[in-house]
Parts: C-alpha cells; sequence; structure tokens
C-alpha cells in the first residue's frame, strides 16, 4: 500500500467508544430519498454511524441541536490528516482525512439523524495563513497554485436541511488547529477564516461522489507525499500549540477576542488579473 508509512491510528477509532445500546436500531428505520440515503463515501446506513446519530440526538432532541452537535463533534474529534480519500466510516474509525473526508462523515451522521445533507463544492482563495502552510513550502504546489491564478482552487462544505433551510458548515479546522494558527474558530452557517469564498455562481451541489472520484486526487498525494508528510506534520504541532492556549482561555474568549482584530489577507481580484495578464504576455513570448 502507498500509505503503510504513516502513523498507527488505531487510538483514534471513535467506534470503540460508543455505547452498545445505540447500535440497537429498529429495522427500516432509514428513509431511502435523495440526501437522505447512504451514497460512496458517505456511510450512513453503517451500524457505527447510526448508533453515533442516536447519541447525539438522545442528547440533542431538536434538529438544530442535533445537526450543531454533529459539527462540533466531527469538527474536534476527526482531524485534517492528508491521505487517500477513506470515506465516512474510515474516518470515524481514524484520526480523520481530508477534507472531503470530514464532510463525508458529517453529512452520513446528519442523515442517520433524519437530517437532509449534501455535498457543496466551490471556489476559494486561501488566506495568507493556508497558504503559508500548505502552498509556500513546496515548488510544485506553489507554481501549480500561481500558474492557476490564486482563485481557482476548490474546496468543499456539507449543507444541511433544517427547518426548510440549507444551512452550510466546514468542520475541516478543529477549534485547536484554528487557534494554532491564529484565526477565529469555525461555527455551523459561518465562514472559516482560513479561506474567502470567491464566487457564488460556480459552485456544485450534489448527493454522493462519481465512481472515479478517490483516483482523482491519490496520484497527486503519491507524487507529493514527503510535502504531505511535512504539512501534516506542521498540522500536528498547530493543534498541540492551540491545545495550550485554550488550556488558558475558553473557546468563546478566543472567539470574541479574536474577530476583533482579524482580517483575512488574500489575493484581490485586481491583482490576480494583473497575474494573469503578465502570465498571458510571457506565454506569449515563448
Amino acid at each position: 500500500l502507498p500509505w503503510v508509512h504513516i502513523e498507527d491510528e488505531s487510538e483514534f477509532d471513535s467506534t470503540k467508544k460508543l455505547n452498545k445500546k445505540f447500535f440497537q436500531i429498529k429495522p427500516g428505520s432509514l428513509e431511502n430519498k435523495k440526501y437522505l440515503r447512504p451514497t460512496r463515501f458517505c456511510e450512513s446506513n453503517a451500524p457505527e454511524i447510526r448508533a453515533l446519530a442516536r447519541e447525539l440526538r438522545e442528547k440533542n432532541k431538536s434538529d438544530e441541536e442535533f445537526v450543531q452537535a454533529a459539527f462540533n463533534w466531527v469538527k474536534n474529534n476527526k482531524y485534517l490528516v492528508f491521505k487517500p480519500i477513506g470515506g465516512a466510516l474510515q474516518t470515524l474509525k481514524t484520526k480523520g482525512g481530508v477534507c472531503l473526508d470530514q464532510l463525508s462523515l458529517l453529512i452520513a451522521i446528519a442523515r442517520a439523524g433524519g437530517v437532509p445533507a449534501r455535498y457543496r463544492l466551490y471556489g476559494l482563495a486561501p488566506t495568507q495563513e493556508l497558504y503559508n502552510l500548505m502552498v509556500a513550502p513546496d515548488p510544485i504546489i506553489r507554481e501549480t497554485y500561481e500558474a492557476l491564478g490564486f482563485l481557482d482552487a476548490m474546496h468543499g462544505e456539507a449543507e444541511l436541511r433544517v427547518n426548510e433551510k440549507w444551512i452550510h458548515g466546514d468542520p475541516t479546522f478543529s477549534d485547536e488547529l484554528s487557534v494554532g494558527m491564529g484565526i477565529p474558530i469555525s461555527e455551523l452557517g459561518g465562514e472559516p477564516g482560513w479561506r474567502v469564498r470567491v464566487t457564488k455562481s460556480a459552485d456544485i451541489r450534489f448527493e454522493g461522489f462519481p465512481i472515479l472520484f478517490r483516483r482523482l486526487m491519490t496520484p497527486l498525494l503519491l507524487i507529493l507525499r514527503n510535502t504531505v508528510d511535512e504539512i501534516n506534520k506542521a498540522l500536528d504541532e498547530f493543534r498541540e500549540k492551540g491545545r495550550r492556549i485554550l488550556e488558558t482561555m475558553s473557546v468563546e474568549e478566543y472567539n470574541r477576542k479574536k474577530k476583533k482584530t482579524f482580517k483575512p489577507v488574500v489575493p484581490s481580484v485586481s491583482e490576480v488579473k494583473a497575474f494573469r495578464e503578465e502570465m498571458k504576455k510571457n506565454l506569449g513570448r515563448c
């Protein structure tokens, strides 16, 4: 296997902590409807995911409380880890996964709990904090990013249907990671501080991933394996830094103070246009 060098993640298997009583699910309790049924990488019918959804449901009766609890659980229990896509169930049994794995788990929990949920992909511009972490260290990633013209990166979020409205949520960065990187903590229905949404006109919403989707990302991860390992190491260091900070103040206090002073730094539209024009000129000289 190409990723056998990563650490043993068995200690992060959350299924071991589930109460056995929540596995007693009545037959036929799952609905085979769009946005409620299981899809590829989103195994909402898995006994472990259904048990977790029931556990969260027992403590959070309303849909609003339930989706908030599910969002917080995924965000702070399953970390951002760069590795091949595994899906919701694998993410539940390991340390975490890429952003799409975290989204899959959140969506699977919501569906298992009776809340319609779907994926949404959109264009983003990373803030300086994310650029420094994921783009700047590697020349291949940096050149690719710059060649695309800054604003062509794609990312995803979950959309959860509550009271006839879709609520978006991005559980990619845990509270500790956000604090360690010095950005506001992500909230359900809010915009994460590590990126800026570019445009809504090209957003893609869908129920489940196509069959070949897994193969699109794995080759890139293998090519950049050393860089990916360094990024994963840096993520752990930021989480540890954030954990130490949160020992001295509450999440609410940190977020209140950070929101007053934080301003995301991203390339402006004029900068991007100027960059692309320069690229065209350079290509014309070749």
